[in-house]
């Protein structure tokens, strides 16, 4: 994809997490408007957020500042049919970790005395089955709480939900990574607790 957003990062470090076409466009847009990209593993606990935040500061000689988390797959079974096993599995990859690697990069940003951006990629909470639909619950109540607790350490939370996340045309994958470049960026220095949409088809339900 050829790069659509100007240089308008100022070579921030940016840990990303997640797998598929919504994070991959992501991820360009901000390598391309001037972050170095680092990756990162699902995490299951703080203490691996914490490592994998560590481990990509060290890499780039610079401290982690922005955060982009999309969640991974999970199950689209009927609810009745959910096992525990699967349920834990979906909240994990869908809530868990985003909250884990949110609170260890807050804690470091706060030590140090920095700023910073944390931006989650959603799907609709109908985009998919019961747990779905229950992480992204979550996760907007979480985007809405973070950024109260931490607006005044100047860290901002935020999150796209879209179905683009999951998979799009060029252009509409190209429309997603730019609005993640402008909401980390400094133009958008008061946007926080936001849960934002590609179009309008991410703001209707099914029939609607």
């Amino acid at each position: 994809m050829s790069r659509t957003v100007p240089s308008w990062l100022e070579d921030p470090v940016a840990i990303v997490i997640g797998e598929g076409e919504g994070v991959e466009a992501v991820a360009h847009e901000l390598a391309a408007a001037g972050a170095t990209i680092a990756r990162g593993p699902v995490a299951g606990s703080h203490a691996v957020a914490a490592e994998a935040i560590v481990a990509a500061s060290a890499a780039a000689r610079d401290p982690v500042t922005l955060l982009v988390h999309a969640g991974g797959p999970v199950s689209t079974m009927r609810a009745e049919k959910l096992d525990l096993a699967a349920w834990r599995a979906g909240m994990q990859a869908g809530l868990d970790s985003r909250f884990f690697y949110a609170a260890e990069l807050a804690k470091s940003l706060i030590a140090q005395g920095l700023t910073g951006s944390i931006l989650f990629l959603d799907l609709p909470e109908d985009g998919g089955g019961t747990v779905q639909a229950a992480a992204s619950g979550g996760l907007g109540n979480l985007t809405k709480t973070l950024a109260v607790e931490w607006a005044r350490d100047g860290i901002r939370v935020n999150t796209i939900a879209s179905r683009v996340v999951g998979g799009g045309t060029k252009q509409e994958l190209r429309s997603l990574g730019a609005l993640a470049s402008y909401l980390v960026s400094d133009f958008a220095a008061y946007v926080t607790g936001s849960i934002t949409g590609i179009d309008v088809d991410d703001f209707l339900l099914p029939g609607a």
